[in-house]
């Protein structure tokens, strides 16, 4: 008790024998407790009185923590004989609750302390207090000298480059929320306004409906996209990960792929962004539509050509700036997910705990551990790898729906790869290739950033199976730790092999023996598409 008074100031403790043994004072001081520590040792549920103590804890919904002596000397009870003895009524307690190890170690029971303290705080934090997840997200970690100290999650040139594209982070400003809000009209807007392209084929904007029709459907898959991780990263499924169950020393490294990752986005962003304006800026404001009043032309195709115009010139940056951050979210949504499993490892040994999982196969050196430390690790990896799977559910609708319309795609492109590639010059296409170079610009722009055919595809299409990766990072480390009893290796490899990290919902199954599949779904959407784009230029 003197070790958590000193690390929790201002924190008042009852010790049932110390202060009212009798019923009615130990029901009093278990009734207006806000947790309720329970040590277990030998003999602890032959006693009546820490009977009723639990069932009173039960009965006013307190949070219990356990605790086990982990000395002989000193009662170390076993868990399979408490829970036998333990009254049908009481037995759940054990399964519903993580039992934290008591080591006398000075060494090792800093972590002790830390674990009881993070259990004390579940309770504490309460759905009701998360759900609102108003404030930034941060990794709730501790420093060696035990200070809670508290590490951003996004990096600071990921931050900005959000909420440039509109994406409003939580603990995001008033300001940027309404930005964010303003960035899902203007794509809404903007895919509309697209759609009305399709009935305007006067004038050099006008080139095919097909490309007009991509960048239609694009418009409401990236605005999928945004609302599917902004909502999971305001889920109190997140603040719960990064309060109670993950204990990162892999956030430094998160963030600095954050930032490398955003450095790319926002390159891919610009260049994408001038390529386009390249392609479709000159068409809008050629002066066939500027000029439309005094050419005796309908007075609407200048306010078409200024409105497309400078609406191109917002959307741009936003429309790929948008799709890259929305990637980049789940990128970490799977990091963070990927870390609560390895904090699992923690209850296995110290030695997780204080180096991490790499480091600590590194060594070589053989861990000394018992049933207790892997049941304790079944318990939290179960808890974690529901939590993995359910954001892995959430998280992929959009690429369910982007796989769907791949699919159906691959009849329209069989049938061009069928026309071969000979030039076509009966093409209205070809006339106004020749006519006007920006439309041979755009036509390239199609070509390499499409979102259907092009890199925007491949990068969007083959994000899921990233998920592989750590599946198989998983298994290879855990198949390195080097258990003192062999026996424990055996049950320990054997659970791990029961529980599917990969990426699989409905009929999306995004392995690495299936990869060739879906690739050659890429490929042949992509030919398709550059087969059109052949026989176009080869007449022009």
């Amino acid at each position: 008790m003197m070790i958590l008074t000193a690390r929790l100031p201002g924190v008042s403790f009852w010790l049932d024998v110390e202060q009212d043994p009798t019923e009615k004072g130990m029901r009093h001081g278990v009734q207006n407790s806000k947790d309720v520590l329970i040590y277990l040792t030998t003999g602890l549920i032959e006693s009546k009185y820490c009977q009723m103590e639990m069932r009173w804890a039960l009965e006013f919904e307190k949070n219990i923590i356990l605790v086990v002596e982990t000395d002989e000397r000193h009662g170390k009870p076993s868990i399979e004989i408490l829970i036998e003895m333990c009254p049908p009524d009481l037995k759940h307690i054990f399964a519903n609750n993580v039992i934290i190890p008591w080591y006398r170690d000075p060494e090792f029971r800093g972590i002790n302390v830390e674990k009881i303290i993070r259990a004390r705080s579940v309770k504490k934090a309460g759905p009701t207090v998360v759900a609102e997840s108003t404030t930034k997200l941060k990794f709730m970690t501790r420093s060696k000298s035990g200070d809670s100290q508290g590490g951003d999650v996004f990096d600071w040139t990921f931050v900005y480059f959000t909420v440039l594209c509109g994406v409003a982070l939580p603990g995001a400003g008033r300001k940027t929320k309404a930005w964010s809000v303003a960035v899902r009209i203007i794509l809404l807007t903007c895919g509309c306004m697209c759609m009305s392209r399709i009935f305007t084929t006067e004038g050099p904007a006008f080139w095919d409906r097909s490309t007009i029709v991509q960048i239609v459907i694009a418009h409401p898959i990236i605005f999928l996209f945004l609302h599917v991780t902004l909502t999971i990263l305001k889920s109190p499924l997140i603040a719960d990960l990064l309060e109670n169950r993950i204990d990162a020393p892999e956030a430094k490294l998160l963030r600095f792929k954050t930032r490398i990752g955003t450095c790319l986005a926002a390159l891919l962003t610009v260049s994408l962004s001038f390529w386009g304006w390249a392609g479709y800026l000159p068409a809008f404001f050629d002066m066939y539509y500027l000029e439309s009043a005094s050419q005796q032309r309908p007075a609407t195709l200048l306010l078409f050509g200024l409105a497309h115009g400078f609406t191109w010139i917002l959307i741009l940056p936003l429309f790929f700036g948008s799709l890259f951050a929305s990637l980049l979210m789940m990128f970490v949504l799977q990091e963070l997910s990927f870390m609560a499993l390895l904090t699992s490892f923690n209850e296995l040994s110290p030695e997780f705990t204080r180096s991490g999982i790499t480091a600590t196969v590194a060594t070589n050196s053989g861990l000394n551990i018992n049933e207790l430390d892997l049941y304790h690790f079944q318990v939290s990896f179960l808890e974690n790898w529901k939590i993995y799977k359910a954001l892995q559910w959430r998280a992929s609708i959009p690429f369910v729906v982007f796989w769907f319309l791949e699919f159906g795609l691959m009849s329209w492109s069989l049938w061009s790869l069928s026309q071969g590639f000979e030039a076509q010059p009966s093409d209205p296409r070809v006339a106004r290739l020749r006519e006007n170079w920006f439309l041979r610009v755009r036509l390239s722009w199609f070509l390499g950033s499409s979102l259907w055919f092009g890199a925007g595809a491949w990068i969007v299409a083959l994000t899921p199976f990233g998920v592989s990766y750590y599946a198989w990072r998983l298994e290879m480390q855990a198949k390195q730790i080097l258990f003192t009893h062999p026996g424990m290796r055996h049950s320990f490899l054997a659970f791990l092999a029961g529980f599917d990290l990969n990426f699989r919902v409905l009929f999306l199954h995004a392995t690495v023996r299936l990869l060739p599949l879906y690739v050659c779904i890429l490929i042949v959407n992509t030919l398709g598409f550059d087969a059109d784009a052949v026989r176009i230029w080869r007449a022009v």
